[in-house]
């Protein structure tokens, strides 16, 4: 969105979401007109959204964003666990996350690791990435132009973002969790090559996520990349398109070797699939810049 917002007392502008997030807005092209990108949680249902003007005296204007959901239904999946994976990669990121502490492991069963891998670890990192996804200075914007990401070449699609799963062990439920991503697989350790220029911001070991690269692309837009065998970039590199980032592995909480790539709105996580979408680029963020410019450069 790009809004104008002048007042010679203005001490603090911003988006606020009905649930308290708040979201940067970024200088546009002219002293007082703003843009931002902004995304609502797809677990939260009462979304709403509103421009906060603060003035130097304390007094607050709102402005409330008018905007329409387009229903969208996410998949289900119930996956049975098996003794070779809570025994094995289960057992191996308890000890990993766990290995600092006086945890007793012996009294502790196997189906209570995979619950505190699968939700307070998952929950740790994900707060972790979306602190990253966060942190970066609302700059003056003039343009935004970015490519539809193709994350990893000739590659299937092996799991969905906004997938509610769940996971039973001998036919009773034991944990629950979405997959905030897209699940891509090739062959073993491809190549993860970068389809927009970025700076990295974090290039680590984070949990469920493995070995992760998050790279910024400007205007609060962030990628993720999970699960890597190897990184070859480090925090602060300026990379260009095409450059390679990484590859392909099962670092984390991964069995078979493919990439989590995951695309976040100054820390939100939304669906991959549209920023992969050359026509939804286009029409949602492409023309309204467009747009936005040249009525700017009238005024």
């Amino acid at each position: 969105m790009v809004f104008e917002a002048k007042d010679e007392f203005l001490s603090e502008l911003n988006i606020v979401s009905s649930e308290g997030r708040i979201f940067k807005v970024f200088p546009f092209m002219k002293e007082g007109f703003y843009i931002a990108l902004v995304a609502n949680d797809i677990r939260d249902d009462n979304f709403k959204m509103f421009i906060n003007a603060h003035d130097k005296a304390g007094n607050i204007t709102r402005a409330f964003i008018p905007f329409y959901y387009q229903n969208r239904s996410y998949r289900t999946s119930k996956i049975a666990l098996t003794d070779k994976f809570l025994e094995g990669k289960v057992e191996q990121l308890f000890y990993e996350n766990n290995h600092e502490s006086d945890v007793d492991y012996d009294k502790i069963s196997k189906l209570d690791k995979f619950k505190f891998i699968n939700e307070d670890l998952r929950t740790a990192n994900y707060r972790f990435i979306a602190k990253y996804a966060d942190s970066r200075p609302a700059e003056m914007i003039t343009d935004f132009d970015i490519e539809p990401f193709v994350p990893l070449i000739n590659s299937a699609k092996v799991g969905s973002f906004g997938d509610h799963r769940y996971y039973t062990y001998k036919g009773k439920k034991v944990s629950d969790s979405y997959h905030m991503g897209i699940d891509f697989a090739s062959v073993r350790n491809d190549k993860i090559k970068l389809s927009n220029p970025g700076e990295v911001i974090f290039a680590g070991y984070n949990g469920i996520y493995g070995n992760m690269p998050i790279i910024s692309h400007g205007l609060g837009l962030y990628t993720v990349y999970g699960h890597c065998s190897n990184l070859f970039v480090t925090e602060g590199m300026k990379v260009p398109k095409g450059y390679t980032i990484g590859e392909t592995g099962t670092s984390g909480l991964a069995l078979g070797d493919h990439l989590h790539f995951g695309i976040l709105i100054q820390g939100i996580e939304v669906r991959p699939e549209e920023w992969m979408d050359k026509s939804w680029i286009k029409a949602n963020i492409t023309n309204i810049i467009k747009d936005a410019k040249k009525i700017i450069g009238s005024i």
